[in-house]
């Protein structure tokens, strides 16, 4: 038996219209676009929506067992055996020459 359930992945707002449109088994375009003339036309499109958000359970969580193994794709980096590591050069500063001062008075 079909249960008419708020979608958990095909989600704009609430998930309530892509959950109407798999229970009916048809584009969730539709369905939206059918919500948007309820609303342009009587403002009834957003009472419905915000009534069947609250009362329309939320799609179950699929089984481990049934979901597939994420896919991982790792992409391999060329290996660049000719190229030289790049080389960091440090420039210093050349110091000022330091100046004491002298606190004892010149001698004559």
């Amino acid at each position: 038996m079909k249960r008419l359930y708020r979608s958990r992945e095909d989600v704009m707002i609430g998930g309530v219209c892509s959950g109407i449109a798999k229970y009916l088994e048809i584009d969730p375009t539709v369905v939206r676009l059918v919500f948007v003339l309820l609303l342009f036309l009587s403002g009834a499109g957003f009472w419905l929506y915000v009534v069947l958000w609250v009362i329309m359970p939320l799609e179950p969580k699929p089984e481990a067992s049934d979901s597939p193994a994420p896919m991982v794709e790792v992409k391999d980096k060329p290996a660049l055996e000719s190229a030289a590591p790049e080389k960091v050069v440090a420039i210093k500063k050349p110091k000022k020459p330091s100046v004491k001062k002298s606190t004892e008075e010149p001698k004559n």
